[in-house]
């Protein structure tokens, strides 16, 4: 576990590569999927995943226990062959501490935090929030950036952040490489900064030497344990092969398409939506525990699937990631 004194150093040093963070996996009837949960562990270690995280993508469905449990199997899962780090934002402050405290608990590296859905109103607001929670803890905190909770951090707002110990990294999810530019130059020599969409990763790579892509679904929908697409070009963009990374990049083109095309409702800041039906039911093609999304939100029907699994066809890419594929 990173600590509070060397969190900055040990993110330096450890957040580097392609790091994701997969959706709880449900049974048919509801049930959190424990052994979906290890299975995904194993399929994005396979994909050469260098830092795996847990617990983001539906905590507003879940129980105070199935979070915990999640987080518990998650992390054992992992069994330190990479950084392994947990979602532990909540509406209520004091859980926040709380998931975080367990999270240190049971061994985990880091935490992601997200702005808190009510409390944070102003830039002044979300730094107090963060401010007050890593007093709380012991441990290394990432910043998750997204309209997801209703307001937007300002690069302003994220170089007053890098100034807590605690504070190590920020995802800039925000669809917007002007921003995060911004943040690497107010504060970039303080924390790790990651632009985490694969729609970037090559500029932000030649341009901006960025280490690490934090966080995103693309490390595991378009990337199989049979062929790393992103992972082999990304690899020649680190070693100055900017021309060859470049052709490799746009090869891509057509499955990013789709994977743009279901995440369109993420970069609305008046309320970001989540593509989780989409999400789950393309991990469940790759080969990846998913199961259902829970109620309220409703999962694709047979025609969504249909058409859903044509644009996938359409896109040429299905027969290289899985080449053994049963069709």
């Amino acid at each position: 576990m990173a600590n509070r004194k060397d969190a900055k150093d040990w993110a330096r040093e450890h957040m580097k590569g392609l790091w994701t963070s997969p959706m709880y996996p449900f049974t048919q009837d509801f049930k959190l999927d424990e052994q979906g949960i290890r299975n995904n562990v194993e399929y994005m270690l396979k994909v050469k995943s260098t830092g795996l995280g847990f617990g983001f993508s539906e905590p507003w469905v879940c129980s105070h226990e199935e979070r915990i449990r999640a987080f518990e199997v998650a992390t054992d899962a992992v069994r330190k062959r990479v950084p392994a780090y947990v979602h532990t934002t909540d509406h209520s402050v004091e859980e926040t501490i709380n998931y975080t405290k367990r999270a240190m608990a049971i061994g985990a590296d880091a935490v992601m935090i997200w702005a808190p859905y009510e409390w944070a109103k102003s830039q002044e607001m979300l730094i107090e929030y963060y401010e007050y929670v890593a007093s709380k803890v012991d441990i290394a905190i990432f910043v998750y950036n997204t309209y997801h909770s209703g307001i937007g951090m300002t690069p302003e707002t994220v170089a007053r952040l890098a100034k807590i110990p605690n504070v190590c990294a920020l995802k800039d999810a925000v669809n917007d490489v002007t921003h995060t530019v911004r943040c690497i130059d107010l504060c970039g020599d303080q924390i790790v900064i990651s632009e985490p969409l694969e729609d970037h990763l090559l500029t932000m790579t030649l341009n901006f030497k960025q280490q690490i892509m934090l966080g995103t679904t693309s490390v595991f929908l378009m990337q199989t344990p049979d062929y790393q697409p992103i992972q082999e070009y990304w690899d020649l963009a680190r070693q100055g092969k900017a021309a060859e990374a470049s052709r490799k990049y746009y090869e891509l083109q057509p499955l990013r398409d789709v994977w743009n095309g279901i995440y369109e409702v993420l970069w609305d800041k008046t309320g970001a939506t989540h593509p989780l039906p989409y999400i789950k039911y393309w991990m469940e093609l790759m080969g990846m525990n998913a199961g259902p999304v829970r109620p309220p939100m409703k999962n694709l029907t047979e025609a969504q699937k249909t058409a859903f699994r044509a644009r996938l066809e359409a896109s040429g890419w299905m027969d290289r990631l899985l080449p053994n594929r049963k069709k």
